[in-house]
């Protein structure tokens, strides 16, 4: 079976709570960012907060965005590691349910990895990952022959905190660009980008067309102080460009268009989990779909738009999936 869109990444269950800004601001992370935990650690902090109401949900970066583009429609297939445990199967089966190509849980028993997200009252996500058995995927995980048959492949930058599982992407982009097929990449997070950036520009510029980044991953990345500065440097190493703002929309380019201006969908955010997952998803629908670079865009942005409504990583319900009526709802339309 041949799919449109086969992405790769830390398969993870997120374990998502709101809380009060005190309580992020008095633990060791970088609010809004993602910072690599043990399950004890986010035990404790479960503990503290015990009387909160818990949402569990299938999760992960490269995840959330092939689900999102299966729910538009999109033949998608992930690849990731489970273990054969309670949260193992509840991952299996979400991404069965909707219609994802998924290897399904592995042989052990207990590992699956968790985000602990703690979501503060301005909406807000800051992550606590552990990676549990998704820390073990390794290129011999990588099937061949899935990703030769593909349209694009799409990588996420959290691959990178870990030996085996950045040479699982590397040999994912290899072999994709070995057989013609379209490599799409995510910097993920500002953490990420920090320690790894010599690694991470070199691979953008020898192996991905399509990069996908929020502008403090963009500034973190090129070192430049300015949104402006930092795209188009980085539109010189890509073949196309995405680069999500926040409230201010987000900007893409490519070899026709220096720079096209997307402004956001106007929604009440309750929780930013999963924003730039979605807003990829939705992007890359549209390029797989043949429809020009702002459109594309414009699908990114209302997915974005949408998920943020609610808690969790992936498409509320109630989201349009019918592209033009979601084109026709762009506010600049």
């Amino acid at each position: 079976m041949s799919y449109d869109l086969v992405g790769i990444g830390n398969a993870l269950v997120d374990i998502e709570v709101q809380v009060s800004e005190d309580l992020v601001g008095n633990l060791e992370v970088t609010k809004g960012g993602m910072t690599l935990s043990t399950k004890e650690n986010q035990d404790q902090i479960l503990a503290r907060i015990s009387d909160h109401t818990q949402k569990i949900v299938s999760g992960g970066s490269a995840a959330n965005t092939i689900h999102g583009f299966s729910t538009l429609g999109g033949k998608g297939y992930y690849l990731g590691r489970v273990a054969d445990d309670t949260f193992g199967k509840h991952y299996t089966d979400d991404m069965k349910d909707c219609g994802v190509g998924f290897p399904g849980p592995d042989s052990k028993t207990d590992g699956t990895g968790t985000c602990l997200i703690l979501i503060t009252p301005d909406s807000e996500r800051t992550m606590l990952t552990h990676l549990g058995i998704s820390s073990d995927l390794h290129p011999d995980n990588v099937d061949a022959t899935i990703v030769k048959e593909a349209r694009t492949v799409y990588i996420e930058g959290y691959l990178w905190t870990g030996d085996e599982t950045r040479q699982a992407a590397m040999k994912m982009a290899a072999v994709a660009r070995h057989s013609g097929v379209t490599v799409a990449f995510t910097l993920s997070d500002a953490f990420v980008v920090n320690t790894y950036k010599d690694s991470l520009i070199d691979f953008i510029r020898w192996k991905v067309d399509i990069l996908f980044c929020n502008n403090v991953e963009a500034r973190a990345i090129t070192g430049k102080e300015k949104d402006e500065q930092a795209f188009a440097e980085l539109k010189g190493m890509v073949d196309i460009l995405f680069m999500t703002r926040g409230a201010e929309g987000s900007w893409a380019a490519n070899s026709q268009h220096a720079k096209i201006r997307i402004d956001p969908f106007q929604v009440q955010a309750v929780d930013t989990t999963g924003a730039g997952d979605l807003y990829a998803a939705g992007s890359l629908y549209g390029l797989i779909h043949n429809h020009s670079l702002k459109e594309s865009a414009i699908l990114g942005s209302y997915c974005a738009a949408q998920v943020v409504t609610h808690l969790g990583g992936r498409m509320p319900a109630h989201s349009h999936t019918h592209i033009p009526t979601i084109l026709d709802l762009y506010p600049g339309a």
